[in-house]
């Protein structure tokens, strides 16, 4: 045998030797980490979580059972290292996801994040599990990805049997941010479990602007709690909801005017003020009479438009300012003593009137001079208010 033939099989011999330490040791250090992360204390728990994460499937289950570690630290030690397996960790995940304990499920969620896209076809369908802890989490992992093909499964998800799960779309929904999930949302608006309900007032409230016109076409819902429920997000919403619903002031159908107001005096806006005081003469007496709470509503800054038509407009409009600066009080009864000297004798009486019915004493004095009023009508009012002030104080 030549010197070369002797030599490559002594090199061959070495590297099969090589081969089978290298393997041995591999097999040998798997061995250890699987011991440590079943049987060791928490520092050897720790110390194999964070070693394992280049070794592979085979430690996929010790570390799913990881998740459901007494000490936080293994849990989410345990997710990271999933999170670095990657795909081949994510049906054992999904499954893990029927775990009822929130601790366990936050860090399955959180390794199915870091895992990324190979985990989203496999949460789709998991969304469409039998088991309801599985939907639920698969739907609250899509959101927290923000990941929009979710939407058509989210929107199913609205109507799913369980509560958790719809909770979760509807907060799924507010991170995706997809202005294709409004008209569903404004359907569960009248969810029969109040924290879906939150959920979805939350999320229409954060889409913002999006949100606003169908949020006021809901108002004139058939049933009146997603009515009612559109107007406070309307509120919640706020500034950019203001221009909109003043518009909304000129639409066809009175409950949407009659909504529109209620929720501009709840925003306490003045720029709505001279568009809600057109309301007034509005011809459905239930849009004229939310006209009048809402001026009442927006306070001090109303009295001044009020004041205006109180002397000049119509009987319709007047008689709702009126109501409006009654509903106001005392802040009311300074400017209608400056009218108590008013050339027409009909806008004198109608102050007097209402000074009355605020039973300020402040006005007893200026009511007393209407005493000797040319107009008798004028002097009749004036009487009655000053006798209405005097039974209030007594009493």
């Amino acid at each position: 045998m030549s010197v070369v033939k002797k030599f490559l099989n002594l090199f061959k011999s070495g590297a099969e030797e090589g081969e089978e330490a290298r393997l041995r040791a591999q097999k040998e250090r798997t061995e250890n980490l699987l011991k440590a992360l079943t049987d060791g204390d928490l520092d050897a728990r720790w110390a194999a979580v964070r070693s394992v994460g280049d070794l592979g499937e085979a430690f996929i289950e010790p570390l799913i059972r990881g998740l459901q570690d007494d000490y936080w630290i293994i849990r989410r030690g345990s997710a990271d290292t999933l999170g670095k397996i990657g795909a081949p960790a994510v049906t054992p995940l999904i499954a893990a996801l029927a775990e009822p304990s929130d601790d366990v499920r936050q860090e399955t969620i959180r390794a199915l994040q870091l895992i990324g896209e190979p985990s989203v076809s496999p949460l789709v369908q998991a969304a469409k599990n039998p088991h309801p802890l599985i939907r639920r989490g698969a739907v609250q992992a899509l959101g927290l990805m923000g990941e929009e093909r979710a939407v058509p499964v989210l929107v199913e998800a609205m109507k799913d049997t369980d509560a958790g799960v719809r909770y979760e779309a509807a907060v799924a929904f507010g991170r995706i941010n997809d202005p294709r999930c409004i008209p569903h949302l404004i359907e569960s608006l009248n969810d029969v479990q109040e924290r879906v309900r939150t959920a979805v007032m939350a999320t229409l409230c954060s889409l913002g602007i999006p949100a606003i016109d169908p949020l006021i076409r809901a108002l004139i819902a058939q049933n009146e709690d997603v009515g009612r429920r559109a107007s406070l997000a309307l509120v919640t919403i706020g500034e950019p909801a203001i221009d909109p619903l003043i518009a909304a002031l000129a639409d066809q159908n009175p409950g949407i005017r009659r909504g529109a107001i209620e929720a501009l005096g709840q925003i306490g806006n003045t720029r709505a003020i001279p568009k809600i005081i057109e309301c007034l003469e509005d011809d459905i007496r239930p849009v004229r009479i939310e006209a009048v709470r809402a001026l009442a509503a927006l306070g001090v800054p109303a009295i001044a438009p009020l004041m205006q038509v109180f002397r000049e407009g119509d009987n319709r409009i007047r008689s709702g300012a009126m109501e409006a600066l009654w509903m106001l009080g005392q802040p009311a009864t300074t400017p209608l003593i400056m009218v108590l000297k008013d050339e027409q004798s009909d806008v004198r009486k109608r102050a007097a009137l209402l000074l009355g019915e605020i039973g300020d004493q402040k006005a007893v004095d200026h009511l007393t001079g209407l005493l000797s009023d040319d107009n008798v009508a004028v002097r009749k009012e004036a009487f009655e208010a000053l006798e209405m002030i005097k039974t209030r104080t007594a009493q």
